[in-house]
C-alpha cells in the first residue's frame, strides 16, 4: 500500500500475533530458568548464584528473600 508517497509494509492485524509470540517467549524463559536450577538432573539451591538467590523465597520453612521479608515486615536475616 502507498500512502502520501510512502510504501507501508506490515501486518493488518498485528495484535492477533502477539499472544502467540508472548506465550513462546514466556515458555522459553521458564524452560531456561528451570534448566538453570538443575545440575546433573538434580535441583540445586546455590545461594551464591544471583538468579537462584534472588528468586528463592523460602528455605527450611523460613522466608529467606530479603524483599519478601521487608514486604511482610519481618526482621532481616542474620548471615
Amino acid at each position: 500500500m502507498i500512502e502520501h508517497g510512502v510504501r507501508i509494509i506490515g501486518r493488518i492485524n498485528l495484535a492477533s500475533g502477539v499472544p502467540y509470540h508472548a506465550s513462546q517467549m514466556y515458555a522459553r524463559n521458564v524452560t531456561a530458568f528451570i534448566l538453570h536450577l538443575l545440575k546433573d538432573g538434580k535441583l540445586r539451591i546455590d545461594r551464591d548464584d544471583e538468579i537462584i538467590r534472588e528468586t528463592l523465597l523460602t528455605s527450611g520453612g523460613e522466608v529467606v528473600n530479603d524483599r519478601v521479608r521487608e514486604f511482610f515486615s519481618l526482621p532481616a536475616m542474620v548471615s
